[in-house]
């Protein structure tokens, strides 16, 4: 007998709706609660990378090339515009898609949280529903929305983001039983406020990089103010933007209460449109032709740097839909165990995500001579050192076990197979072998 499980997602971003869309193809019951009242899909860009297999399972491939370019290179450039260095993920650097299959993709935020909310049933994700309150016993797990509405399930998720109520509210329960590990009971403290945004209908004339194959990455880093402005050129003419203030120097807690309205957003944009662009002109060029900037304020335990964040979303709701799928039967019992294997399988590639975005913020806004020389270093990094990075990245290529296997492409396989699911035969792709 099929076991009745049933996920309450909190959040509507690419982690919730990733996993929406995982669990609408396995056949599982869910529902996705979202506080804002419409979806708003804010944001820069995002570099997927090690996931492209999934979305081909989820037969979203080429809706995703079409939405993106591949990420072809990094550029360092001090704040007069002149390079410091350069990583290329093509040749004649180390070429990603002749070993991996394909490229990482640069996409804009808005369209792949576009892209996955058309794969979930709209009836199944409530908008305006700000979680207040959870609960559980040993049947079910419930949550009280603001607005006195309750939702009941099996399974809670709380896929709301570093603020999350679900994950406050589990906090306080395990703080009462002296459960919580000390470094959970510390305050998060923020390390960056960034002002991020997609400008739109760009002149090619003007900005030819619009038009190029690849998207290079451009990070301007200032020599004695502590910002970096990030360029991503993007498909249809556009690019998106971030600038990126450090503000770890001033021991920032969510107690401080800091500020992220539209109304911050366009103050930090007043501050920096004077920065020069690297296409020529200034940000405010950028700026300006930019619908919608938003502000965020990011925490000292995950600085973004390539998309780490929306990979790691995707890649735990793969692997927490594959344990939810698996589970046998409804008891707390099997609901456990399955959260016992996510919980092995991703804490050491969650662990590792968190150390090198923390690694790679320091490595951008370090002052002085010898972070300068390590910038610089960057020129001289050889191939085999690239290539056993990537193959680390690449070596758990994990594909849903309730949808057919697809061909792994590149010389590169993976050196930890997936397992189909326990519940029913999996249809091996008829195009080559899978990693079985």
């Amino acid at each position: 007998m099929e076991p009745n499980i049933h996920v309450i997602i909190v959040g509507a971003g690419i982690g919730g709706l990733m996993l929406a869309t995982l669990l609408e193809k396995a056949g599982t019951s869910y529902q996705v609660l979202e506080k804002s009242d419409e979806l708003k899909p804010l944001g820069c860009a995002v570099t997927l990378s090690s996931v492209g297999h999934l979305f081909e399972q989820l037969g979203l491939r080429d809706d995703l090339n079409e939405l993106s370019k591949p990420f072809g290179a990094l550029h360092l450039c001090k704040d007069n515009m002149s390079l410091v260095g350069s990583f290329y993920t093509r040749k004649p650097g180390h070429d990603v898609e002749e070993n991996y299959g394909d490229y990482a993709r640069a996409v804009s935020r808005p369209d792949l949280v576009r892209l996955l909310m058309k794969q979930v049933n709209p009836n199944r994700v409530h908008f305006s529903k700000r979680v207040v309150t959870t609960t559980q016993d040993q049947d079910q797990v419930s949550v009280t929305c603001n607005d006195g509405t309750v939702y009941s399930g099996s399974i809670l998720v709380g896929a709301d983001g570093v603020y999350s109520k679900v994950r406050e509210n589990m906090y306080d329960e395990l703080q009462a039983t002296n459960a919580l590990p000390w470094v959970d009971s510390l305050p998060l403290r923020y390390g960056y406020e960034c002002a991020v945004g997609v400008a739109e209908n760009l002149d090619p004339e003007r900005y030819p990089v619009v038009e190029e194959r690849y998207c290079e990455f451009v990070a301007c880093l200032g020599k004695k103010i502590p910002y970096s402005w990030w360029l991503i050129p993007l498909t249809n003419n556009r690019v998106g933007w971030m600038i990126v203030h450090d503000i770890r120097d001033r021991n920032l807690t969510a107690a401080d209460k800091p500020e992220w309205s539209p109304v911050d957003a366009i103050k930090m944009c007043n501050r920096t449109r004077h920065f020069t662009c690297p296409y020529g002109g200034t940000m405010g060029d950028i700026i300006d032709a930019t619908p919608q900037v938003s502000k965020i304020m990011l925490e000292d335990k995950m600085v973004p740097f390539g998309g780490m964040g929306a990979n790691m979303a995707i890649q735990s709701a793969l692997k927490l839909a594959n344990v939810i799928y698996d589970i046998e039967a409804d008891s707390q019992e099997d609901i456990k165990r399955a959260f016992d294997e996510y919980f092995e399988d991703r804490k050491g590639d969650c662990k590792g995500a968190v150390n090198a975005s923390n690694y790679n913020g320091a490595f951008i806004h370090a002052k002085g001579f010898i972070a300068n020389a390590l910038r610089h270093a960057i020129n001289w990094v050889p191939n085999w050192l690239v290539k056993m990075g990537q193959d680390k990245l690449n070596s758990k290529r994990e594909q849903a076990s309730f949808l057919p296997f697809v061909k792994m492409r590149g010389k590169f396989q993976n050196t930890k197979p997936t397992v189909p699911s326990l519940r029913r035969p999996v249809h091996v792709a008829k195009n080559g072998p899978v990693c079985l």
